[in-house]
């Protein structure tokens, strides 16, 4: 049941965090194998970024890549969260007393994080890729073509084969590395240090919350430089429909 119900939430959780994510893969692509100040400026910041893409592709710009971005996070997050807790569930990460040991929940962490990964790959790709297609004024990055995720699939599979579909793997499963240790170590260890309060120990709900938000706050942080390559490399083209980003 972890397994599901962490699947579904981050599923769910996707369809709001997704017009961010299309403004946060614009702006990493921005630049892009150009020397600091040889490159046309786009995305200046989020606010300018999300109305540049509103007015050239219109609000529905912003959603570009919901599909396989609402699968990616399914299948990642169910192997990611469903794996940390079946361990932790089973005593693997606790001690005597029930209290998680920091260095068995890193690692675990790490470990599920990259499973989850490894098992998003294809879709991750093609997000990045739906993602990054853009008017053609304000296009950065390698421009694919892609119309849509089983279309992608098939060009992919039909050009690369199946190795293909799992190009750029190696940095998304560094990028989760950092990002998945980070977040689920920090969640428990602020959690059970949080529950020593009177206030979070009667409001298990808050002290979720509150842990969430600090998990979050350190995945963030450790995640930016590999999420940069990851991104870079996962829209990387293949010598065809090259749009330059200046």
């Amino acid at each position: 049941m972890d397994f599901v119900t962490g699947g579904l939430a981050a599923a769910g959780a996707s369809i709001f965090s997704n017009p961010l994510d299309v403004l946060k893969t614009r702006m990493q692509l921005q630049g892009e194998l150009r020397a600091r100040g040889q490159h046309a400026v786009y995305y200046k910041n989020v606010f300018h970024a999300a109305y540049v893409v509103v007015k050239h592709d219109g609000l529905t710009g912003l959603q570009k890549g919901l599909g396989p971005a609402t699968l990616m996070h399914c299948v990642r997050n169910s192997v990611r969260l469903g794996s940390y807790q079946w361990l932790h569930n089973n005593g693997y990460l606790t001690d005597k007393e029930g209290k998680t040991v920091f260095v068995y929940s890193f690692a675990a962490s790490a470990l599920c994080g990259a499973a989850g990964a490894f098992f998003g790959s294809p879709l991750f790709m093609i997000k990045t890729q739906l993602q990054s297609q853009a008017s053609k004024t304000i296009a950065v990055g390698f421009q694919h073509g892609r119309t849509g995720t089983l279309q992608a699939v098939r060009d992919i599979y039909n050009t690369h084969g199946v190795r293909g579909l799992w190009r750029g793997c190696g940095g998304n499963m560094v990028r989760a590395l950092a990002g998945s240790s980070a977040q689920l170590a920090s969640f428990a260890k602020s959690k059970e240090y949080l529950a020593e309060y009177p206030l979070f120990a009667k409001y298990p709900v808050l002290n979720s919350l509150i842990a969430s938000i600090i998990g979050g706050l350190f995945q963030t942080i450790c995640m930016q430089p590999f999420d940069l390559v990851s991104v870079r490399l996962y829209n990387q083209g293949s010598g065809r429909k090259f749009c330059k980003s200046s």
